[in-house]
């Protein structure tokens, strides 16, 4: 029986939270307010080349896109802005690439005050060092590793441009390169070619580089913080080090809808967009479009002339997005992996929820359930919205029709930046929509861990169970 003691809780606690709380509500308005300042400098005359202006509209979007690490554009980044203006993007990409996780943890080491005792054991949990880390640790490490990820990026970047354009001049062969690397491991998918990658199709150096930086930003900064204290060559257990769980199912689930994406894409647009195209290319572009589906915008065939079964299962790659903690947006590889496994579980009369030898709570499970549930809601509001804004209008009458409105929604929320060619043709009103979803999809992952952070109320009375009829 519980005691009074253990019922009633200290004063304090409840200010402590109400100040941790509002603490890490000031990250979404840190997004708003760099969204703000970024549209501010993006209007700027000086931004833009000679002759060339943005709506102010136009400029709050390419801001939040930007900032929200999607890559939707509503102008030719490359024919509007030029170093200065593509600076300012940089910056937009670069600060919100950071990931909310490492902004919440900054905002923590701000205050002057250290985590709780559970967010520090869930961080040592997370990163997997058999020693205590501190949360300036993670934020360190992180921060480190994207920049030798991005450095290393640019200067590999670097080299396969000059030697593919050894006419261009080296400071614009360096700018190419640094935008790139930047852009493709926040996972953004901006770039300052008019076409896009379409630019490089023919390069599968630079594409496999553009690859490995978009993996490694999709895979999350605790996944690379945990293979780093990982040695796999030391024979002593406790010098070795361990895999989480966490990490081994975003590697997992990252590998399988790598390969599943890839085949998929080769299968329904053999005789499409990849027609003509040698086999060594065609594995090489399907392999990019898997890659940049769940996570960045960048493409190297037309998206809008896909056929429909490819752009369906893109939407559920968009959907289900990168990894927890990672540039990446969508509901996450882990709460996909999570909901596949209580499927399995329930379809094989299993109470418990097992994974690599480990154990998943059904806690767990059914914040996985919330998460898909309130992200399946946002998205199909946002399509029923573009639905409505955009009837009669250019946007709605593509060869795609109402599907690119869904797949521009999807895209949109995910924060992976894929178009079918309607950004442009959007209204006014869709364009806000489109803007809310790459704010709610960039920015909702935090509130939903402030929620579930809060601690829980346990009944003490329970009610008698009863069954229910399902199916």
């Amino acid at each position: 029986m519980t005691s009074f003691f253990e019922r009633k809780k200290p004063a304090w606690i409840k200010p402590v939270a109400r100040r941790k709380e509002v603490r890490l509500r000031l990250v979404p308005i840190g997004f708003l307010a760099l969204i703000l300042v970024g549209a501010f400098l993006l209007l700027l005359p000086w931004t833009h080349h000679t002759g060339k202006s943005i709506s102010p509209l136009d400029a709050l979007f390419l801001a939040t896109s930007a900032t929200c690490v999607t890559g939707f554009s509503p102008v030719n980044v490359a024919e509007i802005f030029n170093d200065f203006g593509q600076a300012v993007l940089l910056c937009l990409i670069q600060l919100g690439g950071l990931g909310i996780f490492t902004a919440s943890i900054s905002l923590v080491l701000l205050s002057g005050q250290r985590l709780s005792l559970a967010d520090e054991h869930t961080i040592h949990a997370t990163v997997g060092k058999l020693r205590r880390v501190r949360p300036l640790d993670v934020f360190v490490y992180g921060c480190l590793f994207v920049l030798l990820f991005e450095l290393a990026g640019a200067v590999a970047l670097f080299f396969q441009i000059g030697h593919a354009t050894p006419y261009q001049s080296t400071w614009q062969t360096l700018w190419e390169a640094i935008f790139h690397s930047v852009s493709a491991f926040c996972n953004a998918g901006i770039s300052i070619y008019p076409d896009n990658l379409e630019h490089w199709r023919d390069c599968p150096g630079i594409l496999g580089i553009i690859e490995i930086l978009v993996i490694a930003g999709g895979i999350g900064l605790m996944t690379l913080i945990n293979l780093r204290y990982y040695y796999f060559w030391r024979r002593d257990p406790r010098r070795r080090g361990y895999l989480t769980l966490q990490t081994k199912l975003s590697l997992f689930m990252t590998a399988l809808l790598l390969v599943v994406g890839t085949l998929v894409t080769l299968l329904f647009e053999d005789h499409n967009t990849l027609a003509g195209a040698s086999w060594g290319e065609r594995l090489s572009w399907s392999f990019f479009h898997s890659t940049v589906s769940r996570t960045a915008g960048f493409n190297v065939v037309d998206v809008g002339g896909m056929n429909p079964p490819t752009l369906l299962f893109t939407l559920l790659l968009m959907f289900i997005g990168g990894a927890p903690g990672s540039m990446a947006g969508g509901i996450k590889t882990i709460t996909f992996a999570v909901l596949l496994m209580t499927a399995w579980s329930a379809l094989r009369r299993r109470e418990n929820i097992q994974a690599f030898g480990r154990r998943i709570s059904p806690q767990l499970a059914g914040r996985s359930v919330m998460i898909t549930l309130l992200a399946l809601g946002v998205v199909t509001g946002g399509v029923g919205l573009l639905m409505f804004t955009e009837q009669h209008h250019a946007a709605a009458e593509t060869s795609s029709g109402w599907l690119a409105l869904v797949f521009e929604a999807v895209s949109a929320f995910g924060t992976a930046g894929l178009s079918a060619g309607v950004t442009p043709l959007l209204t006014a009103p869709g364009k806000v929509i489109i803007m809310l979803l790459m704010f709610i999809g960039r920015v909702m992952p935090l509130m939903l861990s402030i929620y579930l952070a809060r601690p829980t109320h346990p009944w003490h009375v329970r009610a008698p169970e009863e069954e229910v009829g399902l199916g």
